[in-house]
């Protein structure tokens, strides 16, 4: 489903929003998180077209409703699983965790929402700690839009160096946490 979804989206997405993505050399070849700020329910799919693989992304659990759901069925068909936030949803860190010892891509939005702008970015631990636990790099993704994201509005997809924390602990991952907060703001002044 997911690649189908990619495939779709190549056909009637591309023409309508002008996505220019910068530093692919950048992606690792095995499992890793991609962490990125999120401006819009947009960023999803601009993600999405963007990287060859698929991305389990992570959201919150407020969008898949009960399990007959139609949006939560199509969510889980995507590879999207829920994360109940605020908490230590120690479901969601453990299926994480599974696709990361399997090679996969965890895709996790590490502000807890959609904030517009990047002025103030102020990342939560998470996925910094579930990539450090995991011994796997964090990949820091910027979305930067000129306005708001409309059609024909031109996107900016900007992918820096993977991060790699120095052990699986506490300390180690809120250093990673700091960098990747640090990392975002400088990309986030660089002009378009």
């Amino acid at each position: 489903m997911y690649q189908f979804l990619r495939l779709l989206s190549f056909v009637f997405v591309r023409p309508f929003y002008r996505i220019k993505y910068s530093g692919r050399k950048n992606l690792p070849k095995g499992a890793f998180v991609l962490a990125s700020n999120h401006v819009s329910y947009f960023d999803p799919v601009c993600l999405g077209m963007g990287f060859p693989r698929k991305i389990f992304f992570m959201a919150k659990s407020e969008l898949f409703g009960d399990r007959r759901s139609f949006a939560g069925a199509f969510l889980r068909l995507c590879g999207v699983f829920p994360v109940v936030r605020s908490t230590a949803d120690r479901g969601a860190v453990d299926r994480a965790s599974r696709l990361l010892q399997k090679g996969r891509i965890v895709g996790v939005f590490p502000q807890g929402g959609i904030r517009r702008g990047t002025k103030s970015f102020e990342p939560k631990a998470g996925a910094a700690l579930l990539a450090a636990r995991n011994g796997v790099p964090l990949l820091p993704v910027l979305i930067r839009t000129n306005g708001r994201i409309r059609p024909f509005a031109r996107i900016y997809v900007s992918i820096g160096e993977p991060l790699c924390a120095i052990d699986g602990s506490l300390g180690a991952a809120r250093d990673l946490n700091r960098r990747y907060r640090d990392i975002i703001t400088r990309m986030s002044e660089e002009k378009l």
